[in-house]
């Protein structure tokens, strides 16, 4: 298995276990409108890729992996969702990964937090909000020389 599968295998669990308040959590099945998500899904995380860069370094290689993570919450009639409440689940979600910011795996120097941003009023009654992140670590590329 690849250095990325454990590394999003890892960040997947400690949403899903860690963060009790999210119902869903994707890496694999990205859904591109808010209407695609069932009620029961809310609130929800999906995680995808943003591309790689790599530094070679003799038989290894140091990766800068992008990845965003994506936040959705909605509000209905069993309660409102607000700016504050989407705060406060990004932060949990935040305290959670950071918790262990090597993931426990052999090779992950760090994870590194870049940005964050919000979408609070285009998409009501959706509340969305994106934490983006690096994770760098080092994976063997070449034999022994």
């Amino acid at each position: 298995m690849s250095i990325e599968s454990d590394i999003v295998n890892a960040i997947v669990v400690i949403v899903d276990n860690d963060v009790t308040a999210i119902n869903y959590v994707s890496f694999d099945k990205i859904k591109l409108a808010t209407s695609d998500f069932a009620a029961h899904e809310l609130p929800a995380v999906q995680i995808w890729d943003n591309g790689m860069i790599v530094t070679h370094q003799r038989g290894r290689v140091l990766k800068d992996w992008n990845l965003s993570l994506e936040l959705i919450m909605k509000s209905d009639v069993t309660g409102e969702v607000d700016q504050k409440a989407l705060f406060e689940l990004r932060r949990t979600v935040e305290l959670a990964l950071w918790a262990r910011p090597n993931l426990g795996i052999p090779g992950v120097v760090h994870m590194v937090y870049t940005g964050n941003i919000t979408d609070l009023h285009l998409l009501q009654p959706y509340y969305i909000a994106r934490i983006d992140f690096t994770v760098q670590f080092y994976d063997n590329l070449t034999g022994s020389c």
